[in-house]
C-alpha cells in the first residue's frame, strides 16, 4: 500500500536528520534593556511583576559573582527589547545544549508511531495514530525555537500524503489539503553581548543606582559598588578608581543623609502630633508629610 511506501520515508527521513550531541556550557547571563538604550546584566530571567522589573544582577565579572536583588520601576525599563534579547539568548542555549537531545526523541517517538501504523490493520485506527502524531509533528518547531524545522516540514507533508491516503481508504474520500503550514517562531533579532569587563560590570551597578526609586536600595548598590572596586582595584585604570570610588563614596553618604534628615522629620513631626490638640493633629500631620517631600535624594528620586 502507497500509505506503508509513504511511512518508510518518514522513517528513513527522521534517521537521516539523526542529532549531533553537543556539551557547551550554559551560560545564565541575560541583560536588562533600560529606556535609555543602555543594558544591566541579569543572572537568570528577569521578571516582570506588575509595574516592576525584578532580578539578581552580578556586582563584579568575577567567575561566581556576588549577586544584588534589584527592583526597578516599569517605566525606566525597555521590556520588549529585554524579552527580545532573552528569547535570543534562551533560543541559542536551547540549541547548543539540548536541542539535539529532544530532536533525537522526536525521531524515536516518529519511529514508533509508525510501528504502531504497520501493526494496525484498522483504516480508521491507523488513521487516528497518523493524525495524532501529525498534531504532536506540526507544533513542534513552535515550541522549541524552530529548530530543524526544515526536517520537520519535510515530514510534515509526508504524513500529509499518508492522512489523505488513509482518509481515502476509509471510504471518506481522498482529500486534497495543505495541512503543512504552521507559524514559524519570530525571528531571533536581538543579538547577545559579551560578557562585561569588570569596570563594566561596577558602572552597571552605580547605572541601576541612578534609576532605582528607594532610597534603601540605591545605598546597597553604591555600597555594593564601593566593595566591587575595592576588591577588582587591581584589573582596574588607577585614575578611574580613584575618581569612581569618591564619587560613590559621596553618594553613599549623601543617601545617608537624606536617610537620616527624613528620619528626623518623622520623629519630630510624630512627637508634635503627640503634643497637639486633637483638632491640630490634620495640619501637623500634612506639614510633616510636605517636609519629608521635599528633602531629595542627590542621586535618585525619593
Amino acid at each position: 500500500m502507497k500509505c506503508g511506501r509513504v511511512c518508510a520515508a518518514i522513517l528513513a527521513s527522521a534517521l537521516i536528520f539523526a542529532p549531533r550531541v553537543s556539551a557547551a556550557a550554559d551560560d545564565p547571563m541575560l541583560r536588562v534593556f533600560l529606556a535609555d538604550g543602555t543594558s544591566l546584566v541579569s543572572y537568570g530571567e528577569p521578571a516582570r511583576v506588575g509595574d516592576r522589573v525584578v532580578f539578581s544582577m552580578p556586582t563584579s565579572a568575577e567567575p561566581n559573582p556576588p549577586l544584588h536583588l534589584v527592583n526597578l520601576p516599569i517605566a525606566h525599563v525597555d521590556w520588549d527589547r529585554t524579552s527580545r534579547y532573552t528569547t535570543t539568548a534562551q533560543s541559542q542555549r536551547y540549541i547548543r545544549t539540548q536541542a539535539d537531545a529532544d530532536y533525537a526523541a522526536l525521531s524515536n517517538d516518529v519511529a514508533a508511531t509508525l510501528s504502531d501504523v504497520a501493526r494496525t490493520t484498522d483504516p480508521k485506527a491507523r488513521l487516528a495514530i497518523v493524525e495524532r502524531a501529525r498534531t504532536t509533528l506540526g507544533e513542534w518547531p513552535q515550541n522549541h525555537y524552530g529548530f530543524r524545522q526544515a526536517e520537520v516540514r519535510q515530514m510534515l507533508a509526508l504524513l500529509d500524503e499518508a492522512i489523505a491516503d488513509l482518509q481515502a481508504a476509509t471510504g471518506r474520500g481522498r482529500f486534497s489539503l495543505t495541512l503543512t503550514a504552521f507559524a514559524d517562531p519570530p525571528p531571533a533579532n536581538e543579538p547577545l553581548l559579551p560578557p562585561p569587563t569588570p569596570k563594566e560590570a561596577i558602572e552597571q551597578v552605580l547605572a541601576a543606582a541612578r534609576v532605582a526609586d528607594s532610597a534603601a536600595e540605591r545605598t546597597s548598590l553604591l555600597t555594593s559598588a564601593v566593595a566591587a572596586i575595592d576588591r577588582e582595584k587591581d584589573h582596574l585604570p588607577a585614575d578611574w578608581v580613584v575618581a569612581t570610588r569618591a564619587d560613590t563614596q559621596a553618594a553613599v553618604r549623601a543617601e545617608l543623609r537624606v536617610d537620616s534628615a527624613i528620619r528626623r522629620s518623622a520623629r519630630s513631626g510624630r512627637m508634635r502630633w503627640r503634643r497637639s490638640s486633637p483638632p491640630s493633629r490634620t495640619s501637623w500631620t500634612r506639614r510633616g508629610n510636605c517636609s519629608s517631600r521635599a528633602i531629595a535624594s542627590p542621586f535618585g528620586r525619593q
